[in-house]
């Protein structure tokens, strides 16, 4: 009985880990969507906003304001490259995973346990301690 309910803590454990990781990986996913979409529009007319102001104000040519405003674009992608990669745990999603870390470490030594026990008390050892029980009764002289 006490390893069904280890293992059914572990289960629970587990079903309750995989469902904050998806509500987590769900919710970073809907912030990346919405993120792009607002990032497309901005990009478009900060793309113009940018060559202008570095072909008007700068004094770039046109080649040069082209070229600013490419570079400004890789830098921004590496940025959300870097921070939509961020995942960070929850405090009850790491709660659970200790518990469910201590309960597969209770199940291993519940289950080491009980092999050891049936091993004690199985019918092997049974017709070995007697067989020494009976060596040890011959040598002090007290056989029937």
């Amino acid at each position: 009985m006490r390893i069904g309910e280890i293992g059914r803590t572990i289960i629970e454990g587990e079903l309750t880990l995989r469902k904050l990781m998806a509500i987590r990986l769900g919710r970073q996913a809907a912030f990346l969507v919405v993120a792009a979409i607002f990032a497309f529009f901005a990009v478009i007319s900060g793309h113009g906003l940018l060559w202008a102001f570095c072909y008007q104000t700068l004094g770039f040519s046109a080649l040069g304001a082209a070229a600013t405003v490419f570079a400004a674009d890789v830098l921004v992608v590496l940025m959300g490259l870097v921070m939509g990669r961020r995942s960070y745990m929850t405090p009850e999603e790491i709660r659970v995973r200790f518990a469910r870390e201590h309960a597969l470490n209770e199940l291993r030594q519940t289950v080491a346990l009980s092999a050891v026990a049936t091993t004690v008390a199985g019918p092997l050892t049974r017709h070995t301690l007697r067989a020494v029980w009976g060596v040890l009764q011959t040598l002090m002289g007290r056989r029937r």
